[in-house]
């Protein structure tokens, strides 16, 4: 019998992939990462559940394994020109990401930032923008603050710009662009 991680089961992707758009929908809100992969960090499983053969990723913290892109079967790329960046979010920030154009906004990087825990911790943000009735709060723990500065300048040009994904060992939220941000 061959032994197969939940992960890449279709019904738990497509859990996963429901939640990542709901996400996207309510930023700030966090939503339950429903399987996590047997060995490694639950990022594994958003990615699994959300990229394909089709785009490029940068993983420059080197979070995934040799075996983790084997499974993914994507395209490796610098930060630069990736579509998809995986970032340990404890650390600093390194690189400028693809932020679009123009007249082709959607061509911007996505980043996933993993980080110790959403819902906890030292940083609070308040969250305005469509999706949000009036304001939303997300609190991190383990987020190196120069992300947020980053992120500040990479969409200040919308539509251009970035969206971000936060992502602990249980659940997901997501910083789409036109999210502003306040540390409070």
């Amino acid at each position: 019998m061959i032994n197969i991680d939940p992960i890449w089961l279709p019904e738990n992707q497509q859990q996963l992939f429901r939640n990542m758009l709901n996400a996207m929908s309510y930023p700030g809100r966090c939503y339950p990462i429903p399987t996590r992969p047997q060995t490694g960090h639950s990022v594994l499983s958003v990615l699994a559940s959300f990229l394909d053969v089709h785009v490029s990723l940068a993983d420059p913290d080197q979070i995934l394994n040799k075996e983790d892109w084997s499974m993914l079967q994507m395209q490796s790329s610098s930060t630069e020109q990736a579509d998809y960046i995986v970032c340990d979010g404890r650390l600093g920030c390194r690189f400028e990401p693809k932020l679009g154009s123009l007249k082709h906004p959607e061509q911007s990087a996505t980043l996933f930032l993993l980080v110790a825990q959403l819902n906890a911790g030292e940083q609070k943000l308040e969250l305005t923008g469509p999706g949000i009735l009036t304001k939303e709060y997300l609190t991190l723990h383990g987020l190196e603050p120069q992300w947020l500065e980053k992120r500040e300048e990479w969409v200040m040009d919308f539509p251009m710009g970035v969206d971000v994904f936060f992502v602990d060992n249980t659940q997901i939220s997501a910083l789409p662009r036109t999210t502003k941000i306040k540390v409070i």
